[in-house]
């Protein structure tokens, strides 16, 4: 008992340092400078390494936030614990001029358990909501242009998923968002004598949001079920407060020197929240095969972010499509319980481009691989999952375009935390 209570502790422990750990993460991407940057799917890397695809996936070892219904699947007498994380690179080119950027760090902590075995599952867990991480410049011969972004909002989600009849399982996400993004607008000029000036701009997200869950496993013969999965998000909105600053100073032999700092104002408004609808079908056989697909819609059209409306923004669309395939998860043989899992994604990007008076979307299109390596006796395993893929839109010239490759890791560990020993 006292072993037990102690492992409680320590998960409830690594759950809140994780709170700090994620306010720490980077994202460094052009892109992130639009709307509200990259915004988070809540997939794991099990779920990544098959393209994405989670609305229609459901499985017994693993905690899926993108659909709160498959919470209803966790195993009589098991507590998961989850752990992601990961790095990426990226190579951007814009009207000529390309750099690459690299970030590192933790995305998400995680645990789920049972409250009614097969019946009724919980999952409490810290994840990220969108990332903002760019630093872009321009000059003259008299002055530099600095444009900085940085953070993003975190959430910590509670998630419960019951299943109301044989093959039916409904599900709710709550999360409180919160986190701090910057932003950072400078005037440099080359002139010694002259002040250049720094605007900064701090926003401060709080508030809960939701979303809605649900799946249907149909049981074939032989081992086989088809899953289908809804989600649904409606538009809402967070509260957010905002300081604004601005600083006067010099550069003299590359030490700068302030002459004052104002704080020009601070207020508390709302942001939206972008109404999210998805479906997804997955097709499985025992422990050999795993094949799904997902489609989604997401509407940011005149979206009020932070208090200001964007025309450049748009609504989105996606279709991810994946599977995994395990040559043969009762050999000895370690090679042979490894899974293969590949997928493909697409997405519309919110950002419309314009060049010479034409104009276009930006779009994402990746191919993902992975694997999963554990024990041949317990759930305890190391996922990783690669994502490589290129944004933009090449049918204009000179504009934002960027190549990737993401390697995520998740390290997943399942307890028998829940039986009463008995001494006979």
């Amino acid at each position: 008992m006292f072993i037990e209570k102690n492992r409680y502790i320590l998960c409830i422990v690594l759950l809140l340092c994780g709170l700090q750990i994620m306010a720490q993460r980077q994202t460094s991407s052009p892109f992130t400078r639009y709307g509200y940057g990259d915004l988070f799917t809540n997939t794991t890397v099990y779920n990544q390494a098959m393209g994405g695809i989670s609305v229609g996936v459901s499985t017994p070892t693993q905690i899926n936030f993108a659909n709160a219904a498959s919470q209803a699947f966790i195993k009589k007498e098991s507590f998961l614990f989850s752990i992601n994380g990961g790095a990426n690179v990226r190579h951007a080119i814009d009207n000529g001029n390309s750099a690459t950027l690299t970030s590192v760090g933790f995305e998400s902590f995680s645990m789920g358990f049972p409250i009614i075995a097969n019946r009724w599952g919980m999952a409490v867990g810290c994840l990220p909501f969108n990332s903002v991480g760019y630093s872009m410049s321009s000059s003259n011969e008299t002055v530099k242009y600095l444009y900085k972004g940085d953070g993003g909002a975190n959430q910590f989600a509670l998630s419960t998923g019951v299943r109301v009849f044989k093959g039916l399982s409904l599900g709710a996400n709550v999360a409180y968002m919160f986190g701090t993004t910057y932003y950072t607008a400078e005037n440099e000029f080359s002139d010694a004598s002259a002040f250049s000036t720094r605007k900064e701009q701090e926003l401060k997200t709080h508030g809960l949001i939701w979303n809605l869950g649900a799946q249907y496993k149909l049981e074939l013969k032989e081992g086989q079920s088809l899953t289908l999965g809804l989600t649904y998000r409606s538009g809402q909105s967070v509260g957010y407060k905002q300081i604004e600053s601005l600083t006067s100073y010099f550069v003299s032999t590359y030490t700068e020197f302030q002459k004052d700092t104002a704080v020009m104002h601070t207020f508390e408004s709302n942001t939206d929240i972008p109404m999210e609808f998805a479906v997804g079908v997955s097709y499985s056989y025992e422990n050999k095969l795993l094949a799904g697909v997902d489609f989604g819609l997401q509407n940011l059209k005149d979206l009020s972010v932070y208090g200001t409306k964007d025309n450049k923004l748009e609504s989105t669309k996606f279709v991810r499509l994946g599977g995994e395939w395990i040559p043969n998860y009762r050999s000895s043989k370690l090679i042979k319980r490894i899974p293969i899992r590949m997928g493909l994604h697409y997405a519309d990007l919110p950002i419309m481009f314009e060049s010479n008076g034409e104009f276009a979307q930006a779009k994402e299109i990746g191919l993902s691989l992975g694997t999963r390596i554990k024990s041949k006796h317990t759930q305890n395993s190391l996922a990783i999952a690669f994502d490589f893929g290129t944004r933009g839109n090449k049918s204009l010239a000179n504009s934002l375009h960027e190549t990737y490759m993401l390697a995520k890791f998740n390290v997943s560990l399942q307890e028998v935390w829940f039986i009463k020993r008995k001494i006979n």
